[in-house]
């Protein structure tokens, strides 16, 4: 029996009574839930996923497989009338997998652990409150470690991008705005940072291309806090940053 993590979010009408309702139907479908935090009332990120979420997570023992786990969640999406229409849009219910033991996997259709949770306060928030012991394997931490990290006063941030994705002066602008708690280093590409720079992550920006989709590139998730995001224009590198600084905030 597999221990794992799982992340229920959503945003419309009713999304708190279909929380309860996946959790009786991972019960009745052979997983064995644990744990199950409450509801946390957290931002929306994005301008295209509306108003403001609840979120919560389930700890719970499942002796399948993850991909197994993983079209049982959907299923249960599906059958709370999650509709796909917007991939970041408003949802009734959203699943997600975000740890499955100490099983580390880099598929298309699933990524262990999840790529983005340790950044993720309306994820970890609730996360803490269930699955505090619980390992990332990536990582070497805990969720409660990761929790804390994300909650410290400052929060070094390194940002690597080209003068070809994103105007100095448009990202200068952007900073001026209420981002992190910390400071936030612009990097060029060509430049050297210090080894012994304590940094809370590290984002990446690199042109999107439909022939590369992000799944191909396992070398931008190492066991240090690098998150690779894809833009297709300069205006659309601010508003992932905007998005990156939303969730890490809260």
């Amino acid at each position: 029996m597999a221990r794992c993590l799982i992340a229920l979010g959503g945003n419309l009408c009713g999304s708190e009574s279909l929380f309860q309702r996946a959790i009786q139907l991972l019960d009745a479908g052979g997983d064995r839930v644990l744990a199950v935090s409450r509801n946390f009332e957290t931002r929306a990120v994005g301008e295209e996923a509306g108003g403001g979420f609840l979120n919560a997570a389930a700890v719970l023992e499942s002796a399948a497989g993850p991909f197994e786990l993983l079209e049982r969640l959907q299923a249960i999406e599906s059958e709370c009338g999650r509709e796909r229409l917007l991939r970041w849009g408003p949802r009734t219910l959203d699943l997600d997998l975000l740890l499955f033991g100490d099983s580390v996997q880099w598929e298309s259709r699933l990524i262990l652990p999840h790529p983005a949770m340790w950044l993720r306060r309306f994820v970890l928030s609730s996360a803490v409150a269930v699955a505090g012991d619980m390992w990332h394997p990536q990582l070497g931490q805990s969720i409660d470690q990761l929790w804390r990290q994300l909650c410290t006063s400052e929060l070094m941030v390194s940002v690597n991008l080209s003068a070809e994705l994103v105007k100095a002066e448009d990202f200068a602008g952007f900073l001026e705005q209420p981002m992190l708690h910390g400071a936030v280093c612009f990097q060029r590409p060509d430049t050297a940072v210090e080894a012994d720079v304590n940094w809370f992550a590290r984002l990446d920006l690199r042109r999107a291309d439909l022939r590369n989709p992000p799944w191909s590139y396992p070398e931008a998730y190492p066991g240090a806090r690098t998150l690779v995001l894809f833009v297709r224009s300069p205006e659309n590198a601010i508003e992932q940053l905007r998005q990156t600084a939303t969730a890490i905030t809260g």
